[in-house]
This record gives C-alpha cells, sequence and structure tokens, in this order.
C-alpha cells in the first residue's frame, strides 16, 4: 500500500498533470501513475488522485477496474468545495481524504477520520517529509478551503485601500504593512497571486497604467504575470500599444491562444526594447534580476509593478520610474509622474 513514505495514486484525468503539481506531491510522498494505469497490479497504487474540476465525474470508470476499495484523496482547491463529501457517500468502502497545504507548504489541513487506515497514513507521511497536519472532520476541511480565498480577497482589498491611505498621506505602506504585520493577529503578507478574484488589483493596475501613458510616449509594453489575470483586463486598457507577455515559470498556461499580447520564451524578449514593464506575479526570476539589468533591456525603464519586487532604496537611486502600491518614489514624483 505505502512503502518508505511513498503512496502512488493513479490521476483520474486523461492529460497530463502541472509539473508543478506533480512536484508539489512528491515533495510529501505522494508518485502519481497516469490514468491508463487504472488497474491495481499494473500501477502499483493504492487510490486515485481528485485533483481536478472534472475528476469526480470521470472517477466511476476507473473504480470499476478495482477488485477492491482503496483511497480516493482529493487534493488542493480546484475541486469542488463538496467534492469529497459527495464521494464518500457515492462510494462506500473507498476511504476518502481531503487534502490541502497552504501556502508556503510546511502545513496541512487533512479532512477525514482521525482514526481511519488513510488519515493516519497521510498524517505519518506528511510529518515524514517535515509537514505539520491538523485533522479535522472532511466537511470541516471542505469549509476552511471555502472561506480561505473569500479572506485573502477581504485582505488583499483592505491593504488596497490602506495603499491609497498611504499615498494620499505621503507615508509608505511596506513600512506600515510590515508594522501591522507585527501583531500575530495580522501576519505578514498580503498579496495572493493564486486568488481567482483579482478584481481589486486589475483597476489599479489600469489606472497606474492609464496614468503613466498619460504623461510620457509608451509604444511596447511588457507585461510579467499569469495569462489568466491580462485576459481579464478591460478591452482596450493597452489600445494601440504593441505587447509582449512573459509567463513566469510553474505558471500553467491556458490551452489556445493569448488575447493579452505576444507570448515571449524568456524574459530577455519580453523586456527588449519596451518602455513599460507591468508586472503582476511575484516571480523569482524577477525579483533576483538587478535593476541595472532591468534598466538595461529596456528602451524606456518605467515600471508599474503590483508585487512590490524590488527594493525601494534601489529604485529610487537608479534613472527609472518605480511605481508600487501604496509608495510613490522619489524618482516617480521627479519625473512628474
Amino acid at each position: 500500500m505505502s512503502s518508505k513514505g511513498v503512496t502512488v495514486l493513479v490521476q483520474v484525468s486523461e492529460k497530463p498533470l502541472p509539473d508543478a503539481l506533480v512536484r508539489e506531491l512528491a515533495a510529501i510522498g505522494i508518485s502519481v501513475a497516469p490514468a491508463e494505469n487504472r488497474g491495481r497490479t499494473a500501477a502499483g497504487a493504492c487510490g486515485f488522485l481528485v485533483a481536478g474540476e472534472s475528476d469526480a465525474a470521470r472517477l466511476s470508470a476507473g473504480l470499476a477496474e478495482w477488485d477492491r476499495p482503496g483511497l480516493l484523496l482529493v487534493y488542493g482547491d480546484r475541486v469542488a468545495n463538496t467534492a469529497a463529501e459527495v464521494l464518500a457517500a457515492q462510494y462506500p468502502g473507498w476511504e476518502v481524504v481531503r487534502l490541502y497545504r497552504f501556502a508556503g507548504g510546511e502545513r496541512a489541513l487533512v479532512g477525514g477520520d482521525p482514526n481511519s487506515p488513510w488519515t493516519r497514513i497521510l498524517c505519518r507521511q506528511l510529518a515524514e517529509h517535515d509537514v505539520i497536519a491538523m485533522v479535522c472532520g472532511m466537511r470541516e476541511a471542505e469549509e476552511v478551503i471555502r472561506q480561505l480565498p473569500r479572506y485573502l480577497a477581504w485582505k488583499e482589498r483592505f491593504y488596497l485601500r490602506l495603499g491609497e491611505s498611504c499615498d494620499r498621506r505621503g507615508v509608505r505602506l511596506q513600512t506600515v504593512a510590515r508594522a501591522l504585520g507585527m501583531d500575530s493577529r495580522v501576519g505578514q503578507g498580503w498579496l495572493d497571486p493564486q486568488q481567482n478574484d483579482r478584481a481589486a488589483l486589475r483597476r489599479w493596475l489600469v489606472r497606474q497604467c492609464r496614468f503613466v501613458m498619460s504623461k510620457t510616449n509608451v509604444r511596447r509594453v511588457a507585461l510579467w504575470g499569469p495569462t489568466s489575470l491580462w485576459q481579464q483586463m478591460p478591452p482596450g486598457w493597452l489600445a494601440d500599444k504593441e505587447v509582449r507577455l512573459y509567463i513566469p515559470r510553474d505558471e500553467q498556461i491556458p490551452n489556445g491562444e493569448s488575447t493579452a499580447g505576444e507570448r515571449c520564451a524568456t524574459w530577455q524578449s519580453a523586456l527588449a526594447e519596451a518602455d513599460l514593464l507591468v508586472v503582476a506575479s511575484p516571480d523569482p526570476d524577477l525579483m533576483e534580476l538587478p535593476l541595472s539589468e532591468l534598466i538595461r533591456q529596456m528602451r524606456q525603464p518605467i515600471v508599474v509593478d503590483a508585487c512590490a519586487c524590488f527594493p525601494l532604496p534601489e529604485a529610487e537611486a537608479l534613472p527609472m520610474i518605480y511605481r508600487t502600491i501604496g509608495e510613490k518614489t522619489n524618482v516617480w514624483e521627479w519625473s512628474g509622474l
């Protein structure tokens, strides 16, 4: 069943899993076999992985090929909030466990019967991989997963409004946010790039970009961030501009052609001769990039950054225009923007 801290599960979806998800599961000792290996002997598996929106509906065909019930692991936040509960009622005898890893990966929520075999095995396996697990009922776990993005969206809206207040008062959001986070009830960090609803952030980006373009001659724009966000931007927000798009590593690329602009394979090609860089994802590649190199790549070093990727003192000391939420740098003011 599970040996040396490794659990083998068969994926339900016929499509290959995203590389980031495969690595995420491997980090806690879960190996995924392709959907065609549905037989227990062929796959050496102990159950099925339900990790996508339509996986639960496709599960019945796979279960019919098994000689006895095993584990149905409902993983992550890409499945319906009631998926585990529905599967438990639909397939009696199979042990359904709801597993969710919180941001950072050091903690996990396990929803299931604490005395059942697979709940105990998964908790032990998480501990072997240095992940702290909280065990609760399946319905409680699903409620946590349902409410968490709502709370994070509310928190992001609060800090965006705080940023506007900081702008008006001439104080720095990063300093204020860090100080608020010293209270354990608040905590550090407030931008959540995994959110589906980024309406407030999109409004901020549109407002800042329109302001920049009204003050400077911008011809080429580089967008750094997930396609899903750029495709939700209002039509015509970059009308008459040459737009290049760079999708950070580990971002899932949607099917079909992008409507956000020309997709570039490297960040260098996206930034080449750009007048404006718009950042919507805290990508490590960008955060490790020296600002001097960014300036060298661009025709005009103008950056609108929703994620505060660069140190403000460094941005202020260089000949560039840099704008992030709640931070009007000296260079921004000096340039007349």
